[in-house]
């Protein structure tokens, strides 16, 4: 007897089904195969570290960052930073489909460790074919260091203009006082910088680091760092750069 055959429903069905199947299967093969032909990114800090000393600086530890400066980057480059692994796949998906609408290039969709990637291993160049390496590589890097590691790096590794590198020199360029003794103000300004050091430099354009200065502020609303009066109090204090 001849099996019955299957209607055209079915068949569309098995192979969503196997597609389903079939995909995650192929992205822990890409995965894991991407973890053996990548750099090694065991040597993160004594890159950052490389970078310090060949400016001039000295690391700073997170312990002696204030919460509100490591609140404030945050909430501003990556708000799901103690959710993903690496890569913020919402992020990554809203970019996408905020650059097909427009139809050019708006948002990154990159985590903190994305952008230190970025930094130290790939010359601060991860477009077009280099962005698959820039993924695996920030896989690896988190399951290498921990967030606080992470974090750490970061704040000592971008640069934030006028010759600063790292938070450490970023606060006595700009307020010549530690990092330990930022305030919310102060804070929120610094960490609007490494987007674009050159354009947000506080001596050289100061009405645009302003403007970058509310966006941060705002942000931390947002993400329920800040109240609303803490915001409107801090963009009001006087911290030199008028605008």
């Amino acid at each position: 007897m001849r099996a019955p055959r299957r209607t055209r429903r079915q068949s569309v069905v098995a192979v969503v089904v196997a597609v389903a199947l079939g995909l995650p299967a192929l992205f822990g093969i890409a995965v894991a195969v991407g973890f053996v032909i990548t750099p090694s990114v065991d040597d993160m800090p004594h890159r950052v570290d490389a970078i310090l000393a060949a400016h001039g600086g000295t690391r700073v530890a997170l312990n002696d960052v204030p919460d509100v400066l490591s609140e404030a980057l945050i909430a501003i480059e990556d708000e799901r930073f103690y959710q993903h692994r690496g890569i913020d796949t919402q992020g990554l998906v809203r970019a996408v489909l905020t650059d097909l609408y427009h139809h050019r290039a708006l948002e990154g969709g990159s985590t903190l460790t994305q952008q230190l990637i970025k930094v130290l291993y790939m010359n601060n160049d991860d477009d077009g074919w280099r962005k698959p390496e820039n993924l695996l590589l920030a896989l690896k890097l988190e399951s290498k260091f921990s967030k606080h590691t992470i974090l750490e790096n970061y704040l000592n590794a971008v640069y934030y203009g006028h010759g600063a590198y790292g938070i450490g020199q970023a606060s006595a360029v700009y307020f010549h006082r530690a990092p330990a003794k930022l305030d919310l103000a102060r804070a929120s300004m610094l960490a609007g910088l490494p987007q674009s050091p050159s354009y947000y430099d506080l001596y050289r354009n100061p009405c645009a680091a302003r403007a970058r200065q509310f966006n941060v502020l705002a942000q931390m609303v947002h993400v329920g760092y800040i109240r609303e009066d803490q915001a409107a109090t801090a963009y009001s204090e006087p911290i030199g750069f008028p605008c």
